[in-house]
């Protein structure tokens, strides 16, 4: 391709609301244009990438036994209702009514879909496993679309989902797609790390993330220093402190303290002890209007998916209580009781942290605007009505697996991998044909990567700050030849250079512009990233030589015009 004919061209001046590396650089270079927040168009050089990366996958792909196949965008409602789905997608999943008033669901995702569509083919053991996989468009109405193609609205995603005759066979499938993973992985030359996590809105209990480590990620996941536990924030588990372990359990009693001294922080410097010594207490609202009173030691975060888990509950169904949440039951913020509230018995449920079960002698729990409690104990002093773990792991947490120290990194979540069950199945009536003519439930899972965000995540690892520096098996071109000025002579010799290249397949983008100054050139062939830059230039020219240099590297070799061709 010659530059001059390029649709997109690289620009200097990027929208001022473009913050994350990928975004600026693929937006300069000239891969995408923003059309609606969310919404991305890829320009050539774009879907050049674009088109490598589902190449990549989907060998990967064939290479475990699955087949492509293809569902409509435009599912029915019923499809999504059967499984609750529709409910548990909430606001995010996008809903239209056709000329005749049938409603569908804007593809988000294909489980309760193909789980239909592989059920009535009526398989039998005998066409066990059956694995799938798709490129399609899906459509999310995230709250708050961000880092480019990091998190948008609209993007392709491989989808793939396996159907099983056992448990045991399924999960030589799952052991096929964590390896088919970990390759794709390693050949875009990501440094991942594969953390347990949770199925959100998909369903299921039990699945890998596989994560890659970047300050721009919005996740943040956990690792052990001592032994291989890692997993996402939302599920991390960690060994609570025992706190005052050493101490006699004391006599309740209530103290004065000042009306204003509310917070964890206020506590800390009135009573001048560490935050794990108080009882925290935050109150979160159901969709159907009842509260919660989750109570956590001082030091510690309420973790809403847990605590939601705990309850049964999405995510979702739980937000933090507004100040007439509160007001209604006679509470405020810094006043919020661990027990108490009898005329509103019915409406709250109390959830107590684990922790607060290893804890003696804590502060707090019952604040008045005149007094605060004192050596409170749980079971002697206040009861819940649930104990699960409700909290966030914290750096420097002990690991519950082997004691060693916890440590958050923020990263981004490339590809998940799900373990069913029945859990779409038994509701998709997923049954197949056994050895004894008994009809059965299919055991099932599901596999995620997103294009654009492989796209975006691959240029936050590979970039410096001149520009892009991709992995050869996706780059735009393997090959950016530059002609350094307008001279005619060195213009043939770079076409002729441009011609071979192009007649023995090789993928060469040649920028000849004749408007455009050397400084330029070398510049938007930096930002734009391809493996190997070979400079035509009058300099070079008077020792029959070319400019050879890789962009990972910083030696720029000399290359007979004769071995050019050799590259």
């Amino acid at each position: 391709m010659r530059y001059s004919r390029l649709f997109g061209k690289t620009v200097k001046n990027i929208p001022t609301n473009i913050s994350a590396t990928s975004h600026k650089l693929l937006y300069q270079g000239g891969f995408i244009r923003e059309l609606s927040s969310g919404r991305y168009e890829f320009l050539p050089l774009g879907m050049r990438v674009w088109k490598k990366v589902v190449e990549l996958i989907d060998e990967e792909m064939e290479k475990i036994g699955s087949q492509r196949i293809s569902i409509p965008i435009l599912q029915p409602i019923s499809f999504w209702q059967k499984s609750n789905r529709d409910k548990a997608w909430g606001n995010m999943l996008m809903k239209l009514k056709d000329a005749r008033g049938a409603e569908f669901a804007l593809s988000a995702t294909g489980e309760g879909v193909i789980t239909e569509m592989v059920a009535g083919t009526n398989p039998s053991y005998r066409d066990l496993p059956i694995i799938v996989h798709q490129f399609i468009i899906k459509l999310r109405d995230e709250m708050r679309a961000r880092g480019g193609l990091l998190r948008t609205r609209e993007f392709v995603m491989k989808d793939a989902y396996s159907f099983h005759a056992t448990e045991e066979d399924f999960m030589k499938t799952y052991e096929d797609f964590y390896r088919a993973y970990s390759t794709i992985c390693e050949k875009l030359e990501l440094p991942y790390k594969v953390v347990q996590a949770d199925s959100g809105a998909l369903g299921g209990d039990y699945c890998h993330e596989f994560q890659i480590e970047c300050d721009a990620g919005e996740d943040e996941i956990v690792t052990c220093d001592s032994c291989d536990y890692a997993a996402n924030l939302e599920t991390a588990e960690f060994e609570r402190e025992e706190i005052n372990a050493d101490e006699e359990v004391k006599e309740y009693k209530e103290v004065p303290l000042p009306k204003e001294v509310e917070t964890i922080p206020q506590l800390v410097e009135h009573y001048k002890m560490p935050a794990s010594r108080f009882i925290k207490n935050v109150m979160y609202r159901t969709k159907e209007g009842k509260f919660i009173i989750a109570t956590v030691t001082g030091n510690l975060q309420v973790n809403t998916l847990k605590l939601a888990k705990a309850l049964g509950l999405e995510e979702d169904d739980l937000e933090q209580a507004s100040d007439e949440d509160l007001a209604s039951i006679g509470s405020k913020h810094g006043h919020l009781h661990s027990w108490g509230y009898e005329e509103h018995k019915d409406k709250i449920t109390f959830v107590v942290d684990e922790g607060i079960l290893k804890a003696r002698n804590l502060y707090g729990g019952y604040k008045t605007d005149t007094t605060d409690p004192q050596n409170v104990n749980y079971g002697r002093d206040f009861k819940s009505d649930i104990v699960a773990d409700i909290a966030s792991a914290y750096e420097g947490a002990k690991c519950k697996k082997c004691g060693g120290r916890l440590h958050l990194t923020q990263s981004i979540e490339f590809g998940h991998i799900f373990k069913y069950d029945h859990f779409y199945t038994k509701h998709h009536d997923g049954y197949f044909t056994d050895k004894d003519g008994g009809k059965k439930l299919m055991w099932m899972g599901a596999y995620g990567i997103g294009i654009g965000r492989t796209i975006g995540t691959v240029v936050e690892i590979h970039h410096d700050d001149k520009g892009i520096i991709w992995p050869e098996i996706i780059a735009p071109y393997k090959y950016h030849l530059v002609t350094l000025g307008k001279d005619k002579e060195l213009m043939d010799k770079s076409e002729k250079i441009y011609e071979i290249f192009k007649n023995q397949d090789k993928e060469i983008l040649w920028d000849d512009r004749d408007y455009a100054s050397s400084g330029e050139k070398l510049a938007d062939a930096d930002l734009i990233g391809c493996p190997i830059r070979i400079v035509v230039s009058a300099r070079n020219d008077k020792e029959g030589v070319v400019e050879v240099k890789r962009r990972n590297s910083k030696e720029a070799l000399k290359v007979k015009y004769e071995d050019v061709i050799t590259l």
